[in-house]
């Protein structure tokens, strides 16, 4: 029953993130509020960084308290409080289907067209400004910011600890609760850097909070297009004397984006296409929507599943109303019968920094009528959580890649957090990559990127760091895996490994088909991207629809792990079979690894196997965004359904293949460690449960 309970505080959590206050207010938050304008972290005013080489010192006047205000309020006819100028996007509220009702908007197919946002209506998007105390003729850097899914916009700013230099990059924050920990801490980071003199522009997302429209999952030319308009507006309103923002001639001005999970969906693909946007500091999210929710031509069920009933009220587009509808049928596996007509594939995949990939394999422009898009070098710094069972390391593993190619300042840290799933058993772990702090990166680089701080700041920020668990993380120079000729550099194991599993219809344990023993007196570590080759999935559940679920195993002690929590999914007819997800850990002498498969496990399927009777529909009813759902309910709906389900379960199917672990020793890497005793004598902590 306890599973239950903390599954239902997640839901607690995320649906009752945001809230709205009202049109304007003075600022009296206890922040401590110190000068905005010191650059480099010493809590010392930096004058010269404020200025251009030449240029005179600005007289600047009074002190100006801070404060805070909703760029808009709507009456029923939609008109906006007089004196507040609100923020318009051409993007219309939504899209027809092909062969629908072209009264529900125009067609989804003519996206990126000049007559879909010319004669298609536009959307209200709401946000909250938060101006922090400053002089008179000083201008500050802006922080655009969005929420993650299930929530809105920041209405306050969370106090924050005490912190004697509140200039310094390692001011006390909120502590983390609850298994998305590193989230509300990114939030309340916020109050961190409003108080270090950076003006805070928080944002509702199409469908949430007070913001118009369907939500359509960070689609490149709705979502996109609503975060071009909130910057429009900023840029209006510093040009009008409004916002104490410097901006010059073209409209530009200082901007960074911050934000996590759905918050860091936005950034990715607006920093894409919007020259405005100088730094990004995406924490756990996707590069591929299609590629997190419907892994390789399988169905994510269980945050899927979690996903639509975080959404539960809010107005969706048919698409997405349609796919989570789907998901009350049991034994969904595939995404093809999951949508058979294609239009959700075609739909998701223009969701994500991949869909500008593509657009660019192919010579295609993003808006009709454009040269065909070019990747711009975009500064960010990458966050993501390695036992990240949504958003998981390869997503920013392709971000990384991507980005890095484009030719900006890209930088990577893993760490032991992210979207963790309560019903696989799994413990939230370290925000750090070994002694790589998460949030002092995060000001030190936004000091660097915004407001001018010397880039030697960076040193601490190293360009690629793996965690390997809560206290040792890796320094690389490139993620092993990635390619042979990098592997080779770094004298990464580079042998393939065979290996042949069947998984039959009767119930038992899982086995792990161990294909390699560490040496005796060694410490290796198996870190980046493990590799297949000549790998084929074949069989599947009784009737067709089944699905492989591989993730790599350690043996220790007597004891089996499934390594990262990480599970890769493999539908049998999808053939773009090349990599296992990315992990992370520390191998001993004697430690065992392999390769285990799953007919089913709680990351995949815990909604999806529990729908029996429509059971998910019932608990739609049930579940009031923001209120929360009763324990007893929880657990009495899906007790005798998970083992009725998994007595009948018959998603039998064999793999085979070759596969390249990513290991090499220990000596041959720098490490960052949080604690004292040598890399290799540190007690491990797995933060997971055995499996056996």
């Amino acid at each position: 029953m306890l599973r239950y309970y903390i599954f239902a505080v997640v839901l607690l959590g995320l649906a009752g993130c945001g809230g709205d206050s009202g049109p304007m207010q003075t600022l009296d938050d206890g922040l401590n509020h110190n000068s905005p304008t010191d650059n480099n972290g010493n809590g010392q005013q930096d004058p010269d960084a404020a200025m251009e080489e030449g240029a005179e010192m600005p007289a600047l006047g009074e002190m100006r308290a801070g404060r805070s205000f909703e760029t808009d309020q709507r009456d029923s006819d939609r008109d906006g409080i007089a004196g507040l100028d609100p923020i318009i996007s051409d993007a219309p509220p939504t899209c027809a289907r092909p062969a629908f009702n072209v009264d529900d908007g125009p067609a989804c197919t003519s996206v990126g067209t000049n007559a879909y946002y010319e004669e298609s209506g536009d959307t209200w998007i709401d946000a909250q400004v938060f101006i922090p105390p400053h002089r008179d003729g000083e201008t500050l850097p802006v922080i655009l910011h969005s929420h993650g899914w299930g929530g809105s916009k920041k209405s306050e700013l969370d106090a924050l600890p005490d912190c004697e230099n509140p200039q310094a990059y390692d001011c006390p924050i909120a502590e983390g609760d609850g298994l998305l920990a590193m989230f509300g801490q990114l939030d309340s980071l916020l109050s961190d850097l409003y108080r270090k003199g950076y003006i805070i522009v928080s944002f509702s997302q199409r469908g949430w909070g007070e913001s118009e429209g369907d939500v359509m999952v960070m689609n490149s030319y709705h979502e996109t297009r609503d975060a071009q308009a909130v910057i429009d507006w900023i840029a209006r309103q510093a040009s009008q004397g409004h916002l104490p923002v410097a901006i010059d001639e073209t409209g530009d001005f200082t901007l960074g984006l911050m934000g996590g999970s759905y918050g860091g969906g936005f950034q990715l693909a607006l920093a894409a296409i919007d020259e405005r946007v100088d730094t990004i500091v995406p924490v756990g999210t996707w590069h591929s929507l299609e590629q997190a929710i419907l892994p390789n031509g399988g169905v994510k069920g269980g945050w899927g599943n979690l996903l639509c009933l975080l959404s539960t009220g809010r107005p969706r587009h048919p698409f997405l109303a349609n796919a989570c509808g789907a998901l009350t049928a049991p034994f969904i596996r595939q995404a093809d019968i999951l949508n058979p007509s294609g239009n959700l594939l075609e739909f998701v995949r223009q969701n994500g920094l991949s869909f500008f990939a593509d657009l660019q394999l192919a010579e295609q422009p993003y808006l009709a009528g454009e040269k065909p898009f070019e990747l711009r070098p975009v500064d960010a710094f990458l966050v993501q959580g390695t036992r990240d069972v949504l958003f998981n390391a390869q997503a920013a593993f392709d971000n990384y890649r991507y980005l890095r190619v484009a030719g900006g300042d890209v930088r990577l840290m893993t760490n032991q957090s992210g979207h963790m799933n309560p019903l696989a058993s799994q413990i939230d772990g370290a925000t750090s990559c070994g002694n790589v702090d998460m949030f002092d990166s995060i000001r030190r680089w936004l000091d660097v990127k915004l407001r001018g701080a010397d880039e030697d700041v960076l040193e601490e920020i190293p360009r690629l760091c793996l965690s390997l668990d809560d206290d040792r993380g890796v320094i690389l120079d490139a993620i092993p895996g990635e390619s042979s000729r990098t592997d080779l550099q770094m004298n990464v194991d580079r042998a393939w490994r065979p290996f042949d599993i069947r998984i039959g219809n009767l119930r038992g344990p899982q086995k792990c088909e161990v294909v390699y023993e560490v040496p005796s007196d060694t410490t290796q570590v198996l870190a980046g991207i493990p590799r297949l080759r000549d790998f084929s999935v074949q069989g599947g559940i009784v009737g067709g629809g089944g699905a492989a679920y591989l993730g790599l195993c350690l043996q220790r002690g007597g004891q089996t792990l499934l390594i990262d929590d990480m599970l890769t999914t493999f539908a049998p007819q999808f053939r773009s079979f090349s990599e296992l997800v990315g992990v992370g850990e520390v191998l001993k002498a004697g430690d065992k690894v392999g390769i285990m498969a799953f007919k089913a496990q709680e990351q995949m399927n815990f909604l999806t196997t529990a729908t029996l009777g429509q059971v998910s529909e019932l608990l739609l009813d049930t579940i009031v965004p923001g209120q929360g759902l009763e324990e007893t309910l929880l657990g009495d709906v899906l007790d005798p359904l998970q083992s009725l389900l998994s007595a009948v379960n018959t998603n039998a199917y064999t793999v085979r293949g070759e596969i390249r672990l990513p290991i090499f020793a220990a000596e041959a890497a720098s490490y960052r460690t949080g604690a004292e005793p040598p890399f290799s004598e540190q007690v491990d902590r797995f933060n997971q449960f055995p499996l056996q």
